[in-house]
């Protein structure tokens, strides 16, 4: 953070009453560790952990799930004893024994002959069921973010690999856009951590699972095996990507004239028509368009890339035409070249008067 804007933030929230005198100063002799020694604690962290989960894991060869679930219990309690330590050294270390602990445990579930004629099920909720745990561990945000995306990630592989997942991963939009909509309500809440952690999780599961549930992906792995999964991945998921991008147009929009909202709906209800064959990039606008709102400059890069992964997955995709994609990604760009002339010459016209 830039010296002078630091100082400046912190007289205004001491005028606001927000911080005393004492906190200030505290603050203002904070300085950020180099991210070199960052990186040298977190190598060294990693390293410790991965000799230590060698050695359990060498010992714990062939043995009983019982004895693998106390494994995993006690790195458990180590992790979560490091997490409440400050020091980058002590909270990568916690993290790594975390993952190991919570990855022993959901061993011992899946060892468990009486739980086999369920097959992937029960070890996918187990580590649902402790990374949601471990998430309420006071911890940096790294930790709690790795685990939101288990958790996540479980509740994926309990949805299975068929059309529902892209169902899954439209649901993971829209509660990861109606939580960085409402970033000013919870970034100043003792519950900040939480919503950022499951923001993020669920941003990063919503780009990955359409692309792994459409349709031509499950045609060609021979998933697709009647007509309600074809409708499900023809049009219940596109339809529902631009249903998304349109209310959260329609959001950021409340506040402009007329002429400016209806361009805007018109440009989206549009798009959302040319972006049938390719929906992911309409859950990639909405998000992009949250994350914009929320001021979150690394997700929105993060989603941006996103995007351009659609992109590529669907001009180089063999499921329409080159033609056909082609025409669709001239038409969109015109498109959209046409809305920002028209939404700058109104906004020019609205300053001047």
């Amino acid at each position: 953070m830039n010296g002078t804007w630091k100082q400046g933030l912190l007289e205004h929230l001491y005028q606001r009453r927000i911080l005393d005198q004492a906190a200030m100063q505290r603050l203002a002799r904070h300085d950020r560790v180099p991210w070199f020694v960052v990186l040298l604690a977190g190598l060294a962290a990693w390293l410790a952990a991965a000799l230590l989960i060698g050695s359990t894991l060498v010992t714990l060869l062939g043995d009983s799930p019982a004895t693998a679930a106390a494994a995993g219990a006690l790195l458990l309690g180590a992790a979560i004893w490091l997490l409440r330590r400050s020091g980058v050294f002590a909270g990568q270390l916690g993290l790594a024994l975390s993952l190991a602990g919570q990855g022993m445990l959901v061993l011992a579930v899946a060892q468990l002959d009486a739980l086999q004629t369920w097959q992937h099920r029960p070890p996918a909720l187990a580590a649902m069921l402790l990374a949601s745990g471990m998430l309420w561990t006071p911890a940096a945000g790294s930790h709690r973010l790795v685990c939101a995306l288990i958790a996540l990630a479980a509740g994926a592989a309990l949805v299975g690999l068929n059309p529902g997942l892209a169902c899954y991963g439209l649901l993971l939009a829209v509660a990861a856009t109606w939580i960085w909509w409402q970033r000013h309500r919870w970034a100043g809440s003792r519950w900040a951590a939480l919503y950022r952690a499951a923001g993020g999780g669920a941003t990063l599961l919503a780009l990955g699972l359409p692309l792994i549930a459409q349709r031509h992906w499950m045609e060609s792995f021979g998933m697709l095996v009647d007509q309600r999964m074809a409708f499900v991945l023809s049009w219940l998921y596109p339809l529902g990507a631009g249903a998304l991008l349109l209310g959260v147009t329609l959001r950021l929009s409340r506040g402009l004239s007329a002429p400016m909202r209806i361009a805007a709906v018109a440009a989206v209800l549009l798009l959302g028509g040319l972006g049938l064959q390719a929906p992911g990039l309409l859950v990639a606008a909405a998000l992009w368009l949250a994350l914009f709102h929320a001021c979150e400059r690394f997700w929105a890069v993060l989603v941006g890339l996103g995007a351009l992964l659609y992109l590529g997955d669907f001009y180089y995709g063999l499921h329409i035409s080159l033609l056909h994609k082609s025409l669709l990604l001239v038409i969109s760009g015109l498109l959209l070249l046409g809305l920002r002339g028209y939404l700058l010459r109104q906004w020019e016209g609205e300053n001047e008067h």
